[in-house]
C-alpha cells in the first residue's frame, strides 16, 4: 500500500482558494479559454504527470500509469447571467456568505472539477496509484451540446476508462 499522506487545514484552505480563482473566471460556453489555462497551470503545480488543453478546448490531467484507467470529468462552462441582481453575491465574485461561495459555477461544476484536481494529486501523494491512471479533464461546452466535446477526448486520446 501506498504511504500517508497528512490532511492540513493549508491543503484544504488551497484547495477552496483555487475553487473560488475558478468561480471568478467568468466561463461561458465557447469562452472556456481563460479558466482552462488555471486549471492546467494548478495541475502542474500540484505535480500531475501530464496536463494539456486538447485540440477541442478540454483540460487534460494524469497521474499514475497503469493498467486501471479510472476519468473524472467535469465541465467548465456555465450558462449566461441574465439576473445579477437577483444574486446574493455578484455572480463572478466568489464570495463567501454564511459559510458557502456563492457564483456562477459554484455548484454545477467547478467545485467538482476543484475536488477531483486536487483529489487525483493527493493519491499520488499518499502512493495510492500502483496499477492505476487517473485521468480528470476539464470539458467545454456541456451546457449546449451536453458529452459532446468529452466524446472527442475520448476519440482523440484513445482513453478506455
Amino acid at each position: 500500500m501506498g504511504t500517508c499522506f497528512d490532511w492540513s487545514p493549508a491543503y484544504g484552505q488551497e484547495l477552496i482558494e483555487f475553487y473560488r480563482a475558478a468561480i471568478r473566471k467568468r466561463s461561458y460556453s465557447d469562452e472556456e479559454g481563460e479558466v482552462a489555462r488555471l486549471v492546467k497551470a494548478k495541475m502542474e503545480a500540484l505535480g500531475f504527470d501530464e496536463a494539456y488543453i486538447d485540440p477541442t478546448g478540454n483540460v487534460v490531467g494524469r497521474v499514475g500509469s497503469g493498467a486501471k484507467i479510472i476519468h473524472f470529468d467535469s465541465h467548465m462552462d456555465n450558462v449566461q447571467v441574465n439576473d445579477p441582481e437577483d444574486w446574493i453575491a455578484p455572480p463572478f465574485s466568489a464570495d463567501i456568505v454564511d459559510g458557502m461561495v456563492y457564483g456562477r459555477g459554484s455548484v454545477d461544476r467547478k467545485g467538482g472539477l476543484a475536488a477531483s484536481i486536487y483529489a487525483a494529486a493527493l493519491a499520488k501523494k499518499a502512493g495510492l496509484l500502483d496499477g492505476k491512471t487517473v485521468y480528470v479533464t476539464g470539458s467545454v461546452c456541456e451546457e449546449y451540446c451536453d458529452g459532446v466535446c468529452l466524446e472527442h477526448f475520448y476519440r482523440d486520446s484513445g482513453v478506455k476508462p
